[in-house]
């Protein structure tokens, strides 16, 4: 069971270093030289929104007041094209950013810029141009002109097959919410034979505790032994100790898969769901964040065997882990949080229905073999 629990947390750090790296910002290097410092960077894929970060920094020895940054062009298009400017306008004044009309001496500032893509275009460096206009510390306007470029990268294989099967969903859905919904369902049936495999293997080994116990305490002096006992108990029961444990490793990836293949997938700027006004733009309610809070409080204590004594640590677990990715999910797009909800909700569901399928059908009883003398 520790090593069970052990590849839980495994998979949950996977998980947060993944979300990390879907809603990381750009990390500009630091800047040694004076006056005005202007850096830009942009990094996305087809079809998905993508910011562009501008930095600016005053390496000046003084404050400078009225910062404000336009968005040019793109591949030397004025209208921005083949992109298009997703939520804001193409001008953004940082007091907005950061509450202050002035920037002082060795301060930085970001201004963001959100661009998206509705059609799979190529994938290569599209250059791009800012202006950034400011008044000195005398009142006098200066501009900067800055060149960089947005680095289109080709898509992933593995989102975009699953991007593609949530856009044939669409089309008899109507509803990118729905399609997701549904996809998680299929998700879900087909990872049911492997979570049922888990859930049996788990029952089985929770049945040998009594036995597994017998043996700790007749071979005490002699590890080596009790575990040679031990896994004789498991093979003779037809019981594998990692047979809880191997379906995560294939479930995970695909859970993964389809999560990132939500991240910032631009149609769902297009649609409404429910009180959702589109399925990119983190829920201002805060009601999906209650729904990740519940479904998963839901889907942890459904997921206990019968008769499995649960430590202390796996119950902070069950009632602190909810809160922490209920928190975290504020800032997250509706589409990442409709699927775990979905996700959550089914899994508690199918475990309600498992443990009721075992309780009728498995019998794990140890073969009594010759005693040791």
């Amino acid at each position: 069971m520790k090593k069970k629990l052990l590849l839980i947390l495994i998979g949950m750090l996977m998980f947060s270093i993944f979300i990390t790296g879907c809603a990381g910002g750009v990390s500009f290097p630091d800047v040694t030289e004076s006056g005005v410092i202007v850096q830009i960077a942009g990094r996305g894929r087809p079809m998905e929104n993508i910011p562009l970060s501008v930095r600016i920094t005053n390496n000046t020895t003084d404050f400078i007041s009225d910062v404000k940054v336009k968005l040019i062009s793109i591949d030397n298009h004025s209208d921005l094209s083949p992109f298009e400017l997703w939520r804001g306008a193409r001008e953004i004044d940082t007091e907005e950013i950061a509450n202050s009309a002035i920037i002082e001496s060795g301060k930085a500032v970001t201004a963001t810029f959100t661009i998206t893509s509705y059609d799979y275009i190529d994938a290569r460096a599209y250059p791009m141009t800012f202006q950034v206009s400011y008044r000195d510390n005398n009142g006098a306007l200066q501009t900067i002109t800055k060149n960089g470029i947005i680095d289109l990268v080709v898509p992933n294989k593995f989102y975009k097959a699953m991007r593609d099967i949530i856009e044939f969903l669409h089309k008899f859905t109507f509803n990118y919410g729905l399609a997701i919904i549904l996809v998680t369902l299929l998700l879900k049936l087909l990872t049911h034979p492997l979570t049922k495999k888990q859930f049996k293997s788990t029952a089985g080994m929770t049945k040998l505790q009594p036995e597994i116990k017998k043996i700790q305490k007749k071979y005490k002096s002699d590890p080596q032994k009790a575990n040679q006992e031990t896994m004789k108990l498991y093979k003779e029961n037809n019981v594998s100790m990692f047979g809880g444990c191997l379906p995560l490793l294939v479930q995970w990836p695909l859970l993964l898969v389809l999560f990132g293949s939500l991240t910032n997938y631009a149609p769902f700027n297009l649609e409404r769901f429910l009180w959702l006004s589109n399925l990119n733009t983190p829920d201002k309610y805060y009601i999906m964040s209650v729904l990740v809070l519940v479904s998963m409080f839901v889907q942890s204590k459904t997921s206990q065997m019968p008769g499995q004594v649960q430590d202390q640590n796996m119950k902070m677990m069950m009632y602190f882990l909810p809160v922490i990715f209920a928190v975290w999910s504020i800032k997250w797009s509706p589409s990442l949080l409709l699927y775990w909800i979905t996700f959550s909700f089914v899994q508690a569901g199918e475990q309600l229905y498992i443990l009721k399928h075992l309780a009728r059908t498995t019998q794990i009883v140890p073969k009594k073999g010759k005693e040791e003398k």
